[in-house]
């Protein structure tokens, strides 16, 4: 048997190119992976340093022996390391692409998928080793790399229009296309696992990498996440391109390629207005934003005063009454009641029909003229305009008090 310092780690992956980060965002705070990454150092620094017959014993019952492993070596293998860089190697690799997985697919089915590659790391590294490597049978290994190396394979499935942010000889800041970096990683353990094959000695397990990264991405298909994946490259082409002069066609492309799937997204319909009117005013850009406002009235309240301002800014019109009424509101109760004033005045001067709506807006403004305003003259010649239009109205004696009381401009 070979001494247990020969062990082979799952890992050893620096070079010349060090992954740093992506450019896609997190939505969710990924508590998986922290734990994850807790783990491994929890275990690294209660068993380092260990007196060599319990050192010895960790080695022979926890590290994952191809020639005759238990099953469980196939999991605990896995939070063991050989060293302080390999340990912080595969910790810097499961940040920087764990994090995306965990926040795209979710913590249950992350985890699922880190123990499955993982798993899946250890039998192909066994089966290669049985099969071309014998001399080896008896050469534990350990590491995480194998099941990161599966969400590797995940993370170029599913977000295989990002690019990754390396530092070039440690120190210059580069980026470059997912499937540029995680193919020539997996070409590079590949190639590794032939010159393996061949008797050239590498002490890494380039087959568990190789094996962990197939099952991830053979796992990604069983699952479907094609969809999903190429619903968020649309998504990320919206956001990153959009705004931007030269990827304004392509964010545009992306843009309505989604809306043809997801007619009720006012974030949607916002950036496309805003794109639309980005060089003027345009049919295109004012119904884009007519169907946002409309859309958050009843999603996103908090936020769809901001929208109408810079609604009306470009277009100075108003929307549908039976819209506009609710929007005005929220203006008066957020204080802007100068535009509150602006866009009830505006429905009652426009030529729509004398339905519950526009009798709202009549009496909304000259509430707003009376009480907030003071403007008490306003306030009569609303309710008189009011009583011309809606002679038969159900409000009649509340509005012939209030111009009784407001004779001579009396306030009511």
């Amino acid at each position: 048997m070979i001494g247990y310092k020969q062990a082979i780690p799952r890992g050893e992956r620096y070079g010349m190119l060090i992954p740093i980060g992506t450019n896609i965002g997190l939505k969710k705070i990924p508590y998986a992976t922290i734990g994850l990454l807790l783990v491994n150092w929890l275990v690294y620094a209660f068993t380092a340093g260990m007196y060599y017959k319990t050192e010895f014993l960790i080695w022979r019952y926890f590290y994952l022996y191809p020639g005759e492993a238990h099953p469980w070596q196939l999991v605990t293998s896995m939070f063991f390391h050989g060293s302080f860089w390999h340990l912080f190697g595969n910790s810097l690799f499961l940040w920087v692409f764990g994090i995306f997985v965990e926040d795209k697919v979710g913590w249950k089915q992350y985890l699922f998928l880190y123990f499955l590659t993982g798993i899946a790391a250890g039998l192909i590294h066994s089966s290669m080793i049985g099969l071309f490597l014998r001399d080896k049978l008896t050469v534990p290994a350990l590491g995480a790399s194998g099941a990161i190396s599966g969400i590797m394979g995940v993370y170029l499935y599913r977000c295989y229009y990002s690019k990754i942010k390396l530092l070039l000889f440690f120190v210059i800041p580069i980026q470059l296309p997912a499937v540029v970096v995680l193919g020539f990683w997996f070409l590079r353990d590949f190639l590794g696992g032939i010159a393996a094959i061949k008797g050239i000695h590498q002490n890494v397990a380039f087959w568990a990498h190789v094996g962990g990264f197939l099952t991830g991405l053979a796992t990604s298909k069983y699952l479907k996440y094609e969809g999903e994946a190429r619903r968020e490259k649309l998504e990320h082409t919206v956001r990153t391109q959009l705004g931007r002069q030269d990827g304004y066609a392509q964010g545009m492309m992306a843009a309505e390629q989604l809306l043809q799937t997801d007619t009720n997204n006012p974030q949607l319909h916002l950036k496309m207005a805003q794109a639309k009117s980005r060089m003027g005013g345009s049919k295109q850009g004012k119904e884009h934003y007519e169907q946002a406002i409309k859309l958050m009235l009843d999603t996103d309240r908090e936020n769809v005063v901001a929208v109408f301002v810079e609604y009306w800014k470009k277009y100075l019109t108003v929307i549908e009454p039976q819209h506009q009424l609710r929007v005005s509101r929220l203006l008066a109760s957020s204080g802007n009641t100068s535009l509150a004033r602006a866009t009830l005045e505006a429905l009652i001067n426009g030529n729509y029909p004398p339905d519950r709506s526009m009798e709202a807006a009549y009496l909304d403004l000259a509430k707003l003229y009376e009480q907030q305003l003071q403007q008490y003259d306003l306030a009569r010649a609303v309710y008189q305009q009011y009583m011309k239009k809606f002679p038969q109205t159900e409000h009649k004696a509340f509005v012939e008090n209030k111009l009784r009381l407001m004779q001579g401009g009396a306030r009511a």
